[in-house]
């Protein structure tokens, strides 16, 4: 909403969505044992956009801040009615894909996991800035924002920075409400270890 987690001397996976990974791989062993990514950010994405109306407007960042207080608080609490059923999940580093979620029982179970194992040792704060939201069509909404993941492990005086990442969106109306109907995590540094938990 992806998610590394800074430890002393361990680094845990890097997700903006507070996601986690059980794999054990080096960053040499990313470049060839991992699929290609298959979202790629275009640069000039959104650069020219069309400003939802105001209620749309209002009710997309309601739903990301909702998104992110819920990771925030290693809860997945609400959250399966801010995804679509067939809401997808990317997280890329560089070219390589690390995680791939493509329904949202697949994703929820994911966040369970890793809220379960960061829950007692860090408080986690998921920091969106910069996003753009454009209009599509009455009923869809793409969005591109900034994320910036601090940690607060319950055994040191002050947060870490975890990662930065750009997170790409694409938000469909349902029902009368906004859900998420992809979520793209493309952290800044092409270089992630991760580690089995």
């Amino acid at each position: 909403m992806a998610s590394g987690w800074i430890i002393p001397k361990i680094r845990w996976p890097a997700l903006a969505l507070g996601l986690g990974s059980s794999l054990a791989l080096t960053s040499a062993a990313l470049a060839q044992d991992l699929p290609s990514c298959t979202y790629e950010l275009n640069r000039e994405y959104l650069r020219t956009v069309v400003n939802p109306p105001p209620s749309d407007r209002q009710e997309v960042m309601d739903l990301l801040h909702r998104y992110n207080w819920a990771l925030d608080d290693a809860s997945t609490q609400g959250v399966d009615a801010m995804l679509l059923d067939n809401v997808t999940f990317e997280l890329c580093t560089g070219r390589k894909q690390l995680q791939r979620k493509t329904n949202r029982t697949g994703l929820l179970d994911y966040l369970d996991v890793v809220n379960g194992e960061m829950g007692n040792i860090s408080r986690r704060r998921h920091i969106e800035s910069n996003t753009l939201l454009n209009l599509i069509d009455k009923d869809t909404i793409q969005g591109k924002s900034t994320v910036v993941v601090t940690i607060q492990f319950t055994t040191i005086e002050t947060p870490v920075l975890d990662y930065t990442a750009t997170m790409v969106t694409t938000f469909k109306r349902d029902a009368g409400a906004w859900r998420f109907a992809m979520i793209v995590l493309l952290p800044d540094s092409p270089r992630v270890t991760l580690s089995a938990r």
